[in-house]
């Protein structure tokens, strides 16, 4: 286990043992990567922390050396170079992982750290009092603040970053201590907080809220000239330091002062003699009922609705909270499932379900912060009361979800990180989620593999779909629009949602135009999906090197490759080849199945095959057999992409 204290006096223990780096560029480097835990620290960003906009010409091999020696040092795992998606250390180790174009520091607990402890305790503290609990507020706001030992980053040279982390922390210092002396204040506690509020202004002596709220302590003891002191301090640092004059709140409280106002001396009797008030009733918590609406028409997946029930509809006594992910090939119908096993398990989450769709996040079309706010709004929590950043809105997420039961379905999750800024916070909470990709998985929870549905039940969702024309129809072209469909929802429901919408096409007509143009089966939607809009999104989130890959299989087409015959396309990287290959198969671009002599054998999906022929530049014209039309382009499209600066592609070598 490691802790790391940087509140103060940077302190850094390994399994009890003092492990703090005394180079003063050593700490810097580690401080950086610990403000930015469990995320991508570039290399441009280390270097301009360490020597601004004056690198040496060493800085990359020196760099190279600090991340070894933290590694060594504080005897962190690594990670393996070119992983997009996360990779997995050791269970429950920290990690100082190489990334493409920098670094990341892995930390399974933040809270080891104590400006993350700092942070999670704060959230609770505001939780407590949006709840109508100012006494635990109070208590958890004073724990928030003992973590502090000194001065943010006191004993850390600092650059451009690491003095903007210094500042905001210190912020974030000086704002729940105001928090909590509003509380106490509020409590008739004023004798407790007056010396605290004192040295708190020696340390801040512009700071208003600061001055403020000792003025009414100073007034509520009986000590009127002393307030009135305060604001006369105050004023002159600020008119002196600052050529500012107090703000106007500031004043009205120094004339409510002057002339003895009758409310601030009733308040100031809210103590121990007086009368505790009478509690205004606590407002009912929200309980947010988000899930799409089901359909009247799925069909089968009866035995992995019974393992998510099992799992999660169950009675739950353990710590951890419970997760299944689900996972299958595009078109394969995971968000509808999903969802109907949510309805099916809503009685057993009776503090709400919420929906979460990730897809514009991947798309790019939206930002994670505002996709988490937005789900935030739906518990009851309005966008002015919510703090700025990722880590913030998740804390104080699994703050609200910590004593709660509440389902929550994440569809369409692009990256373990993306899944992780959603999760609840307390035991009695689950989570379903859609993921594109079977490796680099969050959690130890279940994994559900959908398969292609079986031509039974293919048929019976278009019977479905279609309604009344089964007496009217041509078996032989239904069949033949089955088979074309290979089993994915996605495609069965495009293809009889276009036949229902034209009751006057017999379904031969369909067929024959599905054959005249192969484009239209992958363009005609379902919903809002089409089988080219998924594969799509699956495509272009690839690593080069699988791009590049793929590229190669679908420009010379055999049923099934075996690896040998795969390592002879790339023979530059001949060596991971399984591993590229592995790849494919986890983001379901390729099948994997077993040959006879125990061998793995891959091809890619035919209908996923036509769907990159027709996204890829020049792959269109590319017929089976691996000739080309006249005018085809015959370089791999990826040789043609632009390559990364030298800076970003040198450092993660260590």
């Amino acid at each position: 286990m490691i802790e790391i204290g940087l509140l103060g006096s940077m302190r850094v223990s390994r399994d009890g043992d003092d492990v703090t780096p005394s180079a003063p560029k050593l700490r810097q480097v580690l401080a950086l990567l610990v403000l930015n835990a469990n995320a991508l620290v570039t290399v441009d960003q280390l270097c301009e922390e360490l020597w601004e906009d004056h690198p040496p010409l060493s800085a990359l091999t020196t760099l190279q050396t600090y991340i070894y020696q933290l590694r060594r040092r504080l005897r962190l795992a690594t990670g393996q170079q070119g992983e997009p998606f996360g990779s997995r250390p050791p269970q429950g180790s920290p990690a100082l992982l190489t990334r493409v174009g920098g670094y990341e520091l892995r930390l399974h607990d933040k809270q080891t750290v104590d400006a993350y402890r700092f942070e999670l305790l704060v959230e609770r503290g505001k939780a407590h009092e949006r709840a109508g609990a100012p006494e635990d507020a109070v208590r958890v706001l004073k724990e928030a603040l003992g973590v502090w030992h000194g001065a943010a980053l006191v004993d850390i040279s600092s650059g451009r970053r690491l003095s903007a982390w210094s500042t905001k922390l210190e912020e974030r210092r000086k704002n729940a201590q105001e928090q909590r002396f509003s509380l106490e204040l509020e409590l008739g506690r004023h004798h407790v907080v007056l010396d605290e509020l004192a040295e708190a202004l020696g340390d801040h002596p512009t700071h208003e809220g600061f001055a403020g709220q000792l003025m009414r302590a100073l007034h509520r003891c009986g000590r009127r000239p002393d307030a009135l002191e305060v604001f006369r301090t105050l004023r002159g640092h600020l008119v002196d330091e600052l050529g500012l004059e107090p703000s106007l709140q500031l004043q009205r409280l120094h004339q409510e002062i002057l002339s003895d106002r009758g409310t601030l001396v009733a308040s100031a009797g809210r103590g121990r003699s007086a009368a505790p008030p009478v509690p205004s009733p606590r407002p009912v918590p929200p309980r947010p009922a988000q899930l799409p609406h089901d359909i009247s028409d799925f069909i089968g997946r009866e035995q992995q609705l019974d393992q998510l029930e099992t799992f999660l509809g169950a009675d739950w006594d353990g710590t951890g909270m419970r997760v299944v992910e689900v996972h299958g090939p595009p078109g394969v119908g995971k968000s509808t499932f999903a969802i109907h096993a949510a309805h099916r398990l809503r009685p057993h989450f009776p503090d709400g379900q919420l929906f979460v769709d990730l897809s514009t996040v991947g798309d790019g079309t939206e930002q994670l912060v505002n996709v988490l706010s937005a789900c935030l709004g739906a518990c009851g929590i309005a966008r002015e009361k919510q703090p700025g950043g990722l880590d913030e809105l998740s804390r104080l997420f699994r703050s609200w979800t910590a004593d709660r039961k509440v389902l929550m379905v994440v569809d369409d999750v692009l990256t373990a990180s993306q899944l992780r800024a959603v999760m609840p916070g307390g035991a009695g909470c689950a989570v379903i989620a859609t993921n594109r990709f079977r490796a680099h998985s969050l959690s130890a929870g279940r994994k559900i593999v959908l398969p292609a549905l079986s031509a039974d039940e293919s048929r019976q969702l278009y019977d479905r779909v279609t309604q009344d024309r089964r007496q009217h129809e041509d078996t032989t072209a239904v069949h033949e629009l089955i088979r074309m469909s290979e089993g994915l929802p996605l495609v069965v429901r495009a293809v009889a949602g276009r036949l229902a919408d034209r009751p006057g096409w017999p379904a031969w007509r369909l067929v024959d135009r599905l054959r005249r143009n192969k484009r239209l089966l992958l363009e005609l939607p379902a919903g809002t999906q089409s089988l080219m809009s998924t594969v799509a999104l699956s495509y272009r989130h690839l690593p080069r090197s699988s791009q590049e890959l793929l590229h190669l299989l679908l420009r010379r087409f055999q049923p099934h490759w075996r690896i040998e015959d795969v390592r002879a396309l790339m023979p530059n990287r001949a060596d991971d080849m399984e591993a590229l290959l592995e790849f494919l198969v986890d983001v379901h671009l390729v099948k994997e199945s077993p040959s006879p002599d125990g061998e793995p054998a891959y091809a890619v999906p035919a209908l996923t095959r036509q769907v990159l022929l027709q996204l890829l530049p020049g792959m269109a014209r590319v017929q089976p057999g691996g000739a080309l039309r006249s005018g085809a382009v015959t370089e791999p499209v990826v040789h043609r992409i632009a390559p990364v600066t030298l800076l970003k592609t040198a450092a993660p070598g260590v």
